[in-house]
């Protein structure tokens, strides 16, 4: 201790000090330790703060403490905290003392006392238990340590937690059950519990995978119907199940089985899937169904095997909605497409139906509760077919048509009167054929040849095809051909002229006449009917053909000319005349007959003719002729004809076999004109049969005579005879008529016998030009030879 003095007085002074002791310090520094060592505790706790000297063992120290809250510090190296509060938080530190020695003072240890409670904390590995699995759950204490754990499970949220493990050192356990498990944390002596965790749910999975399902079971449906989606579980049955449900557009999924879509609209599209739930039993995630809402309504589809109902038949109809399925079928039908449309079936499972009667037919399908219509089908038309005859007839029954002519086809359907019938048409030139009864073809051409057809349909009746009509179109335009009854008018008289078409009917005639060849022709006669006509003018003639509507013309003809006879002269006879040729096969028919001629014996034959049907052949030129027959194809010929030789300056019929030249020649005067006869050859020998090459000579006779004379003849002798106005005599042997002629009348002859023991001959007499071109007297001479046939040969002196 001390006490002090003033330096100026030495007889002042304070008191003594205190008394201050000191002691050797100790060499080892003390530590302070926590038991349980946790710096973090909790209100309620109990913690021990203990001061340890190391290597003074067995000493008798006393401690001291530093804490802020130690009014009265213990003196034992221990500090025991019963049910700590947050004033009990801080630093401590202590030190010990023995005899005059102290320590130093221990690190401070801070101690930490938290007011609120700690909770457990419980988290699962996964909320579902897999069927046959177990899931892990963890339980904790956060920022503190050193506790055991208690673990609890409850059955349901209103039942009581059972403890199922208790003081577990592992934060860790394996559960196989569902439930509801909590876990609660505790240390200490006694022990401290934290507060009970949170529940956690476990869910055992359900064996068996819910099915999504839609009722009706349509995965495409249409704006405005109605389905319910369904969650079935397979052996939930008679379980409380509570569903989830997952879809896009469920802002507030149902729980109950069942979710019913009213009035569906495009934002109902979409997967749907569930799952149900009881206690803690979860079934899986059923698989997900895909529900597509269309926004346009639907139209049902209406087809025919075919249109046409065949006579007596049926048609099989049928009605489809495409992409989607459920459908039942309202059939209907229309006779007209103005009336109402007649529901002939509803609600029909079968989609297909038949129908035997025509007309307009539509369908519409409908399913569901209420029922959803789609759009009405396209209309389709079916014809019945009816039996009435149909044909094809040309307007005009010209068998043939010539190329610029115009045509019309008419289709009539017998006993289809009072019906109003549309036709139809197939024909070989048309991309666009009437609908009409009548087919007008103007300007037809050689394309429009072929097979035309007709048909026609009268509201849903329908007849067949006709039989096809062929028309034939010839390339070539048809000239006329203008004949005369004679070129020569006589005095006072008239001459005939004929117009024709050949191989064509139905023509009228326009005739027309010229001066002169350099003047023009002028229209005598229009669209006559008749091809006759009688002129009594000497001109040039010609004609041509017209028919049908717009007026189709010929080529005109060529002209023919005919000469006026003076009244005050005399005719000059000129013998100009033609021989017709006539080729025959004996006993066969369908041949075709080829003509040659020669100019000489010792020329080359020339073919005049290329296989013409026709058995005759007019000429009027000489020359050596003979003719031979053909028919099949290839063509078979037959053996060449005996040739015949023809002279211009009169005719002369050989046979080139035997020939007895026999002439007669007469002179006659007395102031008329002498004729001179030529002789007939006739046969005496064999004759191949009867002549194969015949010929007629066209002679001339007088008008007045009898336009039939019949000739009487033994076979033995050769009979001539001549005609003449005045007289007619038959001599016996040699039976000769004198004939003078002085008129002269165009005729042409042919002769017929009448009797086989007597035969007889009829002459028949035709008009035909022959002129002698002297001016004399024509001769006719007609030998008969003793087999009967007929010989000619006439010569002109």
């Amino acid at each position: 201790m001390c006490k002090s003095r003033r330096r100026d007085d030495s007889y002042s002074s304070t008191e003594w000090s205190e008394a201050f002791t000191l002691s050797a310090s100790s060499l080892n520094k003390p530590t302070v330790t926590l038991q349980p060592s946790w710096t973090q505790i909790y209100s309620g706790e109990t913690v021990t703060v203990r001061c340890e000297i190391q290597g003074g063992e067995g000493a008798q120290w006393t401690y001291e403490w530093r804490a802020a809250k130690l009014n009265t510090p213990p003196t034992s190296n221990e500090h025991r905290i019963i049910r700590a509060t947050e004033s009990d938080s801080g630093g401590y530190s202590c030190r010990g003392r023995r005899d005059n020695f102290f320590s130093e003072w221990s690190d401070i240890i801070t101690l930490t006392v938290s007011s609120s409670k700690p909770r457990a904390t419980l988290t699962a590995q996964s909320s579902i238990l897999p069927a046959g699995g177990s899931v892990t759950l963890s339980c904790s204490v956060e920022g503190s340590a050193g506790w055991k754990f208690d673990w609890f499970r409850r059955d349901s949220v209103s039942s009581k937690a059972q403890l199922m493990r208790g003081n577990e050192a592992n934060r860790v356990i394996s559960v196989s059950q569902g439930g509801l498990y909590h876990c609660r944390g505790g240390r200490g002596d006694p022990v401290f519990y934290t507060e009970d965790s949170s529940d956690v749910t476990v869910t055992e999975t359900f064996p068996s995978k819910p099915t999504v399902t839609l009722q009706p079971s349509w995965t495409q449906i249409y704006s405005g119907e109605t389905v319910t989606v369904r969650c079935e579980i397979q052996g939930g049955e008679g379980a409380q199940w509570t569903y989830e449900w997952r879809a896009a557009k469920l802002n507030t999924p149902p729980t109950s089985n069942e979710y019913r879509i009213i009035r569906a609209t495009e934002s109902d599209s979409g997967g749907y899937s569930c799952r149900g739930r009881r206690d803690y039993f979860f079934s899986e995630w059923s698989d997900i169904i895909t529900l597509t809402v269309s926004s346009s309504k639907p139209r049902a589809t209406l087809t025919a095997h075919s249109s046409i109902i065949p006579a007596g038949g049926s048609v099989t109809l049928n009605c489809s909605v495409e992409g989607s399925a459920g459908w039942k079928f309202d059939w209907f039908r229309r006779d007209s497409v103005s009336s109402k449309a007649q529901l002939m079936r509803g609600n029909e499972a079968n989609r297909g139906i038949s129908v035997s009667k025509g007309g307009l037919y539509h369908c519409r399908g409908g399913r569901g509760d209420p029922v959803y219509y789609t759009e009405d089908s396209s209309d389709i038309t079916v014809q019945q077919t009816v039996r009435n005859r149909i044909d094809v007839k040309l307007q005009h029954s010209w068998s043939q048509i010539f190329t610029g002519e115009t045509i019309t086809l008419r289709c009539e359907i017998q006993g289809g009167e009072g019906k109003v019938w549309k036709y139809e048409w197939t024909a070989p030139n048309t991309n666009s054929p009437p609908t009409s009864s009548e087919y007008r073809i103007s300007t037809v051409s050689v394309s429009h040849s072929g097979d035309y057809r007709c048909r026609g349909s009268s509201d849903y009746l329908l007849t067949g095809w006709s039989d096809a009509f062929t028309l034939t179109v010839s390339s070539s335009k048809p000239r006329a051909t203008l004949t005369a009854q004679s070129s020569v008018i006589p005095a006072g008289g008239s001459v005939t002229l004929s117009c024709s078409v050949e191989g064509s009917a139905g023509w009228k005639f326009d005739w027309f006449r010229r001066d002169s060849v350099s003047s023009k022709a002028q229209l005598m006669r229009g669209n006559e009917a008749n091809r006759v006509i009688s002129v009594s003018q000497g001109g040039l003639y010609h004609c041509r053909g017209g028919r049908g509507d717009p007026v189709y013309y010929t080529e005109d003809s060529s002209d023919v000319t005919v000469v006026e006879t003076s009244q005050t002269e005399k005719p000059q006879a000129s013998l100009v005349g033609s021989v017709t040729l006539n080729c025959s096969v004996n006993d066969s028919a369908g041949w075709r007959y080829y003509w040659f001629r020669r100019t000489s014996e010792s020329s080359a034959a020339q073919r005049i003719t290329n296989g013409t049907s026709s058995h005759t052949f007019s000429v009027s030129e000489g020359g050596i002729y003979y003719c031979r027959g053909g028919r099949g194809d290839p063509v078979c010929f037959t053996e060449d004809s005996v040739s015949v030789t023809i002279e211009t300056n009169g005719f002369r019929c050989e046979s080139h076999s035997f020939l007895v030249p026999f002439i007669i020649g007469l002179v006659f005067g007395s102031l008329l004109i002498v004729p001179v006869l030529l002789c007939c050859i006739c046969c005496h020998t064999r004759i191949r049969g009867s002549c194969s090459l015949q010929t007629s000579i066209n002679p001339l006779l007088h008008p007045k005579l009898p336009t039939k004379v019949t000739l009487r003849f033994t076979p033995l002798f050769s009979t001539v005879i001549f005609l003449s106005m005045n007289r007619s005599e038959t001599l016996e042997a040699l039976e000769v008529t004198f004939i003078r002629v002085t008129h002269i009348l165009p005729i042409s002859t042919s002769l017929t016998p009448q009797s086989e023991l007597h035969p007889s001959l009829s002459l028949h007499l035709h008009h035909h030009q022959s002129l002698d071109s002297r001016g004399s007297s024509p001769i006719t001479v007609w030998m008969f030879c003793h087999d009967g046939s007929l010989k000619l040969n006439c010569q002109r002196h």
